[in-house]
């Protein structure tokens, strides 16, 4: 179990940037979300549905056609699922609300949409978790 350095704080920790784009579909709070249908004047995102289709994370729930908040850099904390997250490690979302997990190694690093794959870097790990549903810090935005 990873040590809460934060126990009264959830979601959101610090922001670098965080952004208001429309909804594209129903949304929740502190999932990722990807690029929504391209429109005129605005940017829509949708929730992340797919491993790595994630580029940023939502400060609200939203409905279809509601503004919402969206942090592209900054620090949030995060639920971890699928894998153990090691400090440092850049991580992608995982393919559950909230969850996200240490996936880009050197054996997939080609995965990355960057290199001609489909997944997108969503940050980098602040903390280490061991167990699915920890919670731990996520620098979101952060870039190889």
């Amino acid at each position: 179990m990873t040590t809460d350095w934060y126990p009264t704080q959830e979601g959101r920790i610090a922001d670098g940037l965080t952004i208001t784009a429309i909804a594209g579909g129903a949304i929740v709070e502190g999932s990722a979300v990807k690029f929504g249908t391209s429109a005129s004047g605005q940017i829509t995102v949708q929730a992340a549905s797919a491993i790595g289709d994630g580029f940023a994370v939502s400060i609200k729930a939203a409905s279809t056609g509601d503004p919402v908040g969206v942090l592209v850099f900054g620090l949030y904390k995060m639920t971890i699922g699928g894998t153990d997250l090691t400090q440092g490690s850049f991580v992608i979302n995982s393919g559950t609300i909230y969850a996200v997990y240490a996936a880009i190694t050197s054996a997939n690093y080609f995965s990355l949409v960057k290199f001609g794959g489909a997944s997108h870097m969503l940050g980098q790990a602040m903390q280490s978790a061991t167990a699915d549903g920890d919670e731990a810090i996520v620098f979101v935005g952060k870039t190889a």
